[in-house]
């Protein structure tokens, strides 16, 4: 018991009490516990379940279907509402509905009154801008015979 208490120090950095001996490791493990194997083996592990947060803390923002029909019609943001509700006003025409469909005006006017991304949103918005809209890896072309430019969705 004395060589034990020659090894400990009165206190530690944070007032508590170690037990650290060094000539016999199973009197250590005997009186302390956390064996000094269990200790090493979750450290390691410690580290290895950190490593992969750190690398996918890099978020790309995507584009917002309006915040792309601003950048391409050269309005302004203070714009946006007005815009909205003029898109919204558009796609509730019955010549809309018969040229999309019911389902998918639906689907758009849903989508811009969240300002979110979906299939037929990306339809719309290549109507809208005579664009190739590439979205998901998936392309969304309305007029075959007016492509013009693409435009690429991250």
């Amino acid at each position: 018991m004395e060589l034990i208490q020659k090894e400990i120090p009165m206190e530690h950095e944070t007032n508590e009490k170690m037990w650290i001996y060094k000539d016999n490791k199973e009197l250590f493990n005997k009186f302390s516990q956390i064996p000094i194997e269990e200790i090493k083996s979750k450290s390691s592990i410690l580290i290895t379940s950190i490593q992969p947060k750190l690398q996918s803390q890099t978020k790309i923002k995507k584009e917002t279907p309006l915040e792309l029909i601003i950048k391409y019609t050269s309005t302004t943001d203070k714009m946006k509402q007005e815009i909205k509700n003029r898109l919204i006003e558009f796609i509730g025409i019955p010549e809309f509905a018969k040229a999309f469909g019911v389902k998918k005006s639906a689907e758009v006017v849903s989508a811009i009154t969240r300002d979110t991304w979906n299939q037929s949103t990306a339809l719309f918005i290549s109507f809208l801008l005579d664009s190739n809209i590439v979205y998901k890896e998936k392309s969304y072309l309305f007029n075959k015979n007016k492509n013009t430019k693409e435009i690429i969705l991250g």
